[in-house]
């Protein structure tokens, strides 16, 4: 097993196909960026089981939010 570098990943078809997939990975690098708080349900469909899910996030550097990850 090897590591490869975050980039390189999320441009992998897997990830850029599968909408679920995509936003946990987008609310990773905005957490790692200390840009994200918050939490709200959002419903999206996996690829994986093509079923209907809730995902909770909030929108990245939404212009009303005033925080900051601890």
């Amino acid at each position: 097993m090897q590591w490869m570098p975050l980039v390189e990943f999320v441009e992998q078809p897997l990830i850029q196909e599968d909408d679920m997939f995509k936003k946990i990975i987008d609310i990773f690098i905005a957490r790692l960026g200390k840009r994200y708080c918050g939490l709200s349900a959002h419903q999206l469909v996996s690829k994986f089981d093509d079923k209907l899910s809730t995902l909770y996030f909030n929108t990245v550097d939404d212009p009303n939010l005033n925080c900051q990850a601890s």
